[in-house]
Formats: structure tokens, sequence, C-alpha cells
């Protein structure tokens, strides 16, 4: 039902999203944190931890509609990947800046990948707390 779009306006569905990967990437760094320092994971591992993330959370918003079941009927997620991992990488970005030490190498990625995105698009207004235009993006009315 949060990510249903025919239900919620498409805003309250990205605030949804998003919302819910600040909480995951906040997990994250608690488990993290909580690690000896010869546990912690590499910086290659946690990129590939936050990419499988978004790749799993995006199945399976698309994938409530098709599997046929019945408390399913009409749902729709009109969220597109892009918005997804826009969403997600400000979300680890937001936390994992907050408690910078060590995580220069993930944050520098993560900008990088908001950058590579390109959205400007007046619907993410606002959805990240800020601008919602993206790391050094400008305004801009462009569709995903």
């Amino acid at each position: 039902m949060f990510l249903d779009t025919s239900y919620n306006s498409l805003s309250t569905v990205l605030s949804n999203i998003h919302s819910a990967f600040l909480e995951t990437a906040t997990k994250t760094w608690t488990y993290i944190r909580l690690l000896p320092p010869s546990k912690k994971p590499r910086t290659e591992l946690l990129k590939k931890t936050i990419i499988d993330t978004i790749e799993l959370a995006f199945v399976l918003m698309k994938s409530k509609g098709r599997n046929g079941n019945k408390g399913n009927v009409g749902y729709r997620c009109k969220v597109t990947k892009v918005m997804v991992e826009w969403l997600a990488m400000h979300a680890f970005t937001n936390v994992l800046k907050k408690r910078q030490s060590g995580y220069g190498g993930i944050i520098s990625w993560l900008e990088g990948k908001i950058r590579s995105l390109g959205v400007r698009d007046r619907r993410m207004d606002g959805i990240v707390g800020g601008s919602g235009r993206g790391v050094g993006g400008g305004g801009g009315g462009e569709v995903f």
C-alpha cells in the first residue's frame, strides 16, 4: 500500500521509498559500527551491498503487481529504477556523511553515482529534504 501509486500520490510513494532507504542505511551503518575493525567490510563490498539492495528493492516493488496475488489487484507502482537509485543513493549519502569517519570513499562514489544519474525532475523536489536536485544538480523539468 505504501508503494501503490493508484492509492498514493507519486510524491508520497517517493517519500516512502526514501524513508525506507534511510532506515536501511542507518541499520547498515549501525551493523558495521558494531563490528570489530578486522571484520569491517571493505569499500567494494559496501558498494556491492548498496547496489544489490537497490536492485532487490526495485524488483520487489515491480513484482507485487505481476504475481497474481489477489491482495495486489490494481497495484501500480509508477516509480522508475532511476528514481529508486537516486533516492537510495541520497539516503546512504545522508546517513554516511553524518558519520563521515572512514566513509570518504563510499561518499565520493555515491555522490558520483548521483551526478551520473542526471536526475532533474521536479517530481523529486523536496523528497530528500533539500532542493531534491541531486549533488550539484540544477533545476529543470526533465523526466527520468
